[in-house]
């Protein structure tokens, strides 16, 4: 879940209060049993802690705004020099840190221990009294690391399964040595796959490139823990980025469920929601045609890519490789296979020319048929 606790905006990473839940959203006993039927479900809660920055309105900057250096919390924040103008509206003049300049979200400071002792409280507060399973950490490379090993040490002795996952956009192997994040968000991944798509130019050795890449940066450990998506509340949906084309859409969806990581839908998604740039992106839900039925179809198929991928554990494997028996340089071929020998093969023909595939033990396809992968057809067997 993006943030929940009190904010002024709609996106809500502008924190007021880090212990209360924003009424827009509901209360702490509508969480809780939130929470709990979730879990009666066999689903976990991962929660956005904003800790990088808080809001204009947090009572300790407002503190600060207030008493100047004179207040108990001014080493809580990054500020250069004071006075500041209170009316300022980016921090382009260096007077303090904020997330992108814009001066209602100053940035806290991470490396002081106050501060540290405070956002660590806030986060046991919700899985110990909540029994959250994950935390997501916003603009996970900007936080102090010291402050990420403490959180890791500290929650990690409660709690050996809590999942800590870092926002980072880049190369984050600094981050991944074992002792901060768990996990980060594989946007390197993301744009891999997505390029291929963008340009249609790209070959699939190109292709095999971005992806092995991706995942030569780090060591196989992280990369089973990696939350891979290719669509999220800071992009342009999927859909959208696709050209509205369903073929080029679920092609994607395919790799994400093959590759090794975890998979991450963004709500919407499995309806093929449209949406561009944020806040484009942050569409409402239509319940009412989903009720009606009118999604059936596109939900049928992410079902089916989710149970492939519970039940194949090719689909979750670590080992994968990309041979070229084919001259098609846009029908992407790549093999999944186990410790134990067990191998899927992976079509996806993003060409405008139809493929002669003679394969059998078909396990999922679109546009297949009578062994001939049509153009923005996919094909997986077993071998």
């Amino acid at each position: 879940m993006t943030p929940i606790f009190e904010a002024p905006s709609a996106h809500k990473y502008d924190t007021i209060d880090y212990y209360k839940i924003d009424p827009d959203f509901g209360d702490q006993e509508i969480f809780r049993k939130l929470v709990e039927e979730a879990h009666r479900r066999g689903m976990k809660i991962m929660l956005d802690m904003v800790f990088n920055h808080c809001g204009a309105l947090f009572p300790k900057w407002q503190d600060v705004l207030e008493r100047g250096s004179n207040s108990g919390y001014y080493d809580w924040f990054m500020i250069n020099h004071w006075p500041i103008e209170k009316e300022i509206q980016n921090t382009r003049d260096g007077s303090f840190y904020s997330f992108a300049f814009e001066s209602n979200m100053p940035k806290l400071n991470t490396n002081n221990e106050e501060t540290a002792s405070y956002l660590i409280n806030i986060c046991r507060y919700w899985v110990e009294q909540f029994q959250v399973d994950g935390l997501r950490f916003d603009v996970g490379n900007e936080i102090s690391h010291t402050f990420l090993r403490r959180v890791r040490r500290e929650l990690k002795a409660e709690n050996p399964d809590l999942y800590l996952l870092g926002e980072i956009w880049h190369d984050a192997g600094e981050w991944l040595r074992g002792d901060e994040y768990d996990g980060v968000m594989n946007y390197p991944l993301t744009e891999s796959i997505n390029d291929f798509w963008v340009d249609s130019c790209l070959t699939k050795q190109e292709f095999a490139y971005m992806v092995n890449r991706s995942y030569t940066m780090y060591q196989e450990q992280n990369n089973q823990a990696l939350f891979n998506l290719l669509d999220s509340h800071d992009t342009d949906r999927l859909f959208t980025r696709s050209g509205r084309d369903e073929d080029a859409f679920y092609q994607q969806l395919t790799i994400l469920f093959t590759m090794p990581g975890s998979p991450c839908i963004f709500y919407g998604t499995e309806i093929a929601m449209e949406g561009g740039h944020d806040p484009d992106c942050r569409r409402c839900m239509p319940w009412d045609k989903i009720k009606k039925g009118e999604y059936n179809g596109h939900i049928r198929t992410m079902q089916q890519l989710i149970g492939l991928r519970k039940e194949n554990p090719c689909f979750t494997s670590p080992y994968f490789h990309f041979p070229s028996l084919y001259d098609n340089k846009r029908l992407i071929e790549y093999e999944k296979l186990t410790a134990d020998g067990e191998k899927v093969v992976v079509y996806l023909n993003c060409s405008e020319k139809t493929e002669c595939l003679d394969v059998k033990d078909i396990v999922f396809s679109r546009k297949y048929e009578e062994k001939y992968l049509k153009p923005g057809g996919i094909l997986i067997h077993r071998k």
